[in-house]
């Protein structure tokens, strides 16, 4: 969105079916803005939606939020302020079930700050202080093992010096057998209840470890969580509730935050009686919206929403012929700055005529191609880049080298191949070529249309080895009579087969035109 000035309260009038694209007015500012002041609102209701779907665009991506809350009958207002500023609003589309639009306020500036109760920061502080208990109540019942075996081990002390008191030597022998057994049977027991109270303290601290890498993880999650963006929109609904009962908000949006969605491709080339390529395919994710995507519908579509929706325009040539005019002998300041300053002549732009960027998917019933995950996808804004697995693709193909002399040293293993999936190929970067399962080269694959033949390189082949020998060249002279401009050279070209096999071979070379 452009900048807008200082006052950053918006409202618009909803359609009639609840979903609402903005547009801003003037006059409907001014006539919203009168009738939301002498309105009586009962109250504001926090409602906090979650990313539930998102649709990937090439670089960019369309989110819905979805949000359930039980609304009182009345006037109220659903304040929302967890959507990232990387929401394109002017394109904000609203669907509201148990309840009538009356209203939408937008705040860009002035937007209070992101709120302490939201459910998903309180969640992970919540885990984060339960592990922290367990982890007390670990190490409290470790000291309390220590404690009973320190006790035991100045009863043992208490009876070593017991046994060497003088006051011993008096007693009868019978009193100092009593006294002998009494000290080792207590000696026995407080030696064994130290034994066990270390072996018990031992097993309690293995505990520990566990709860460490558990509060390690939570501690990762409130800190992904920290990783969006604090700074969010500010969007209140101002609805009508007929009768108390249970409502639904979505919201759809464009994101202008970095949405980044490409092909990734595997090529494999399989060598023997008959040759095979096989396509193993998926897509690359990466999303820098300033919120975390967790467990959402993903779509990913070959559409270009901000490309040129429109055909150009063409506009009248004008062409004339004139003589031309001799030059001033003198010219003035003023008219050469005059003549700086005027326009160049229109001329007409060269138009290089480009094919359609090749697009590929599962669905093709409509305008462009889209594919559809069946299972959830979570991706941490500015942190995560997924790879999304998809199918693998066969066909025959005809492999034979290729040498081009002038420029190699070495033939290039090539493989002659029909798109016949049915479906159009997008351009890959860095894609790997594997020659039996051994990869030999990374390579750009600029995609191919649905029928299309197109050319896979493999890698060398050391084997068969070049050379190009220039033996004889000769130019036309000019002299003051005549003059030619006739060329003439003798090239030989050598290939040598070093392979224990036989290859079918296509030589590439030049001559001037």
């Amino acid at each position: 969105m452009g900048p807008m000035g200082p006052a950053r309260d918006i409202a618009c009038a909803p359609k009639p079916d609840c979903e609402i694209q903005m547009r801003f007015s003037l006059s409907l500012l001014s006539l919203l803005a009168s009738s939301v002041a002498t309105s009586a609102w009962a109250d504001d209701i926090a409602v906090n939606s979650r990313v539930a779907a998102v649709t990937v665009f090439p670089n960019m991506a369309e989110i819905t939020r979805r949000a359930d809350f039980d609304l009182p009958a009345g006037l109220h207002r659903l304040v929302l302020r967890n959507i990232p500023q990387s929401a394109y609003l002017e394109t904000l589309q609203i669907g509201l079930s148990g309840a009538t639009q009356k209203a939408l306020l937008y705040r860009e500036e002035g937007v209070p700050p992101r709120s302490a109760d939201d459910p998903k920061v309180l969640a992970a502080e919540a885990l984060i202080r339960e592990v922290e208990g367990r982890i007390d109540k670990v190490e409290d019942d470790v000291r309390r093992a220590r404690t009973e075996a320190t006790a035991a081990r100045t009863a043992i002390g208490f009876l070593e010096q017991l046994g060497s008191n003088e006051g011993l030597a008096e007693a009868g022998a019978e009193a100092l057998r009593d006294i002998t057994r009494m000290i080792a049977s207590e000696a026995d027991a407080a030696g064994k209840q130290a034994l066990e109270a270390q072996i018990r303290a031992r097993a309690i601290e293995d505990q520990l470890e566990d709860l460490e890498e558990e509060l390690a993880r939570a501690e990762q999650a409130l800190e992904a969580i920290d990783r969006e963006d604090e700074d969010r929109h500010y969007l209140v609904i101002e609805v009508d509730v007929a009768e108390t009962g249970p409502g639904a908000l979505e919201l759809r949006y464009l994101s202008g935050g970095e949405v980044f969605s490409m092909p990734s491709y595997e090529w494999h080339l399989s060598t023997g009686e008959t040759s095979e390529v096989t396509l193993k395919r998926g897509f690359g994710l990466q999303q820098g919206t300033g919120e975390n995507w967790e467990n959402v519908a993903l779509t990913i579509s070959t559409l270009q929403p901000e490309e040129q929706g429109s055909p150009s325009d063409l506009y009248a040539q004008r062409r004339w012929i004139s003589d031309p005019r001799p030059e001033p002998k003198m010219r003035s300041q003023a008219a050469d700055y005059m003549a700086a300053a005027a326009p160049e002549p229109m001329m007409e732009p060269v138009v290089i005529e480009e094919a359609a960027a090749p697009t590929w998917g599962a669905d093709t019933s409509g305008p462009g191609v889209t594919y559809r995950f069946g299972h959830p996808v979570s991706l941490a804004s500015g942190a995560d880049i997924v790879k999304l697995d998809m199918d693998a693709l066969s066909t025959a193909v005809e492999v034979q080298a290729v040498a081009v002399p002038m420029s190699d040293e070495t033939a290039y293993r090539v493989a002659k191949v029909t798109n016949t999936f049915g479906e159009d190929l997008l351009p890959g970067e860095e894609v790997p070529m594997f020659v039996d399962g051994k990869l030999v080269t990374l390579a750009y694959f600029e995609g191919a249309a649905a029928g299309q033949a197109f050319d896979l390189g493999f890698g060398a082949i050391p084997g068969l080895q070049l050379t190009r020998h220039v033996l004889q060249k000769s130019e036309g002279e000019r002299g003051v009579i005549s003059r030619s401009n006739q060329q003439e050279e003798v090239v030989e070209i050598t290939v040598e087969n070093l392979t224990e096999e036989s290859w079918p071979l296509r030589l590439l070379d030049r001559v001037p035109y």
